[in-house]
């Protein structure tokens, strides 16, 4: 027996029926493809006469209509700029007639109103007279060395510490009083300049004032005047 022998009825009409769209699909293929064929060779032929017409249009020139066309938007847009681009009336010398003008009524009203000078004079004499009263008090007031130097001066000849004389100073002058390290600094620029005397004791530095020294009046005299008689040398004579 045949494989054809053995197909149902229902297979046959499938078959047929798959044989027949093929056949279709296949005519259209061949029908989309003679269209796109078509349409190719008329695209290729209208770039060409696209090209043919460029050249001719180079060789003719433009339409009378196109020339005429930029003169008249270039007429129009100068028609419409025209207002625009007109010059205002000179007013500079308007505005300086009156800036001058404004600046001599300032300087008259100046000039009439005496009240303003007279005023500011006691003011000024004021502020004068208390920056003198302020710079004679600072002068009067002795500078912090001064006080320092003084403190020392107090106990001259025993050595003191930094701590020492700041408690003195915060005791004698408490207005005045200051940190610790501007005493020290104090101390040293005095130190430095040969007016008292530095010393470290045990890992301490230890500033003393010298104490003053003392004169006999023998001594002075003798000083003063070497060419002085004694009584006893004047009854002699």
């Amino acid at each position: 027996m045949t494989d054809a022998s053995k197909n149902t009825p229902i297979q046959n009409r499938y078959a047929q029926q798959f044989a027949a769209d093929r056949e279709a699909n296949h005519k259209e293929q061949e029908s989309i493809a003679a269209q796109i064929t078509e349409l190719q060779g008329r695209l290729k032929q209208l770039k060409a006469d696209e090209v043919l017409l460029s050249d001719m249009q180079g060789l003719v020139g433009p339409p009378a209509e196109q020339q005429s066309a930029p003169a008249l938007l270039k007429t129009d847009a100068l028609a419409e700029a025209a207002p625009t681009q007109a010059v205002p009336p000179p007013r500079h010398k308007t505005v300086t007639k009156t800036t001058a003008a404004a600046s001599r009524g300032k300087k008259t009203a100046r000039a009439k109103a005496p009240g303003k000078v007279t005023q500011s004079a006691p003011k000024k004499a004021a502020a004068k007279k208390t920056a003198t009263k302020t710079d004679a008090t600072n002068a009067a007031e002795p500078s912090l060395s001064e006080l320092v130097l003084g403190l020392l001066l107090a106990h001259a000849g025993e050595p003191r510490i930094t701590r020492e004389v700041h408690a003195d100073l915060e005791t004698a002058h408490p207005k005045r009083a200051t940190t610790i390290q501007t005493v020290r600094n104090i101390l040293d620029s005095l130190a430095n300049k040969k007016i008292i005397e530095k010393e470290k004791k045990q890992g301490s530095a230890m500033y003393t004032a010298p104490k003053p020294t003392k004169i006999t009046p023998t001594t002075e005299t003798a000083t003063d005047n070497p060419n002085k008689k004694t009584p006893a040398t004047a009854q002699m004579y």
